[in-house]
């Protein structure tokens, strides 16, 4: 059994000096979140950063283009 201590170092690791975050990089960290029991804390506050990473590394949503007023001359 893998302990909290090993799993931590893992994770350091894992993003440490990462240029970017791929999706192999994901499927490891939920690998080591998977390891924890349900009731560690370092699952909760893992599983935030995990989905932290995922938002902040996601493509950008495309923006609806504004509408512009044009006023009418006098």
């Amino acid at each position: 059994m893998i302990t909290e201590l090993q799993i931590s170092i893992q994770w350091r690791e894992l993003f440490r000096g990462a240029p970017a975050v791929d999706e192999a990089m994901y499927a490891k960290a939920s690998a080591l979140i998977e390891a924890l029991p349900a009731t560690s804390p370092l699952r909760q506050r893992y599983s935030s950063e995990l989905s932290d990473l995922r938002r902040l590394n996601a493509p950008p949503e495309p923006r609806p283009a504004k509408r512009v007023k044009r006023r009418v001359g006098n």
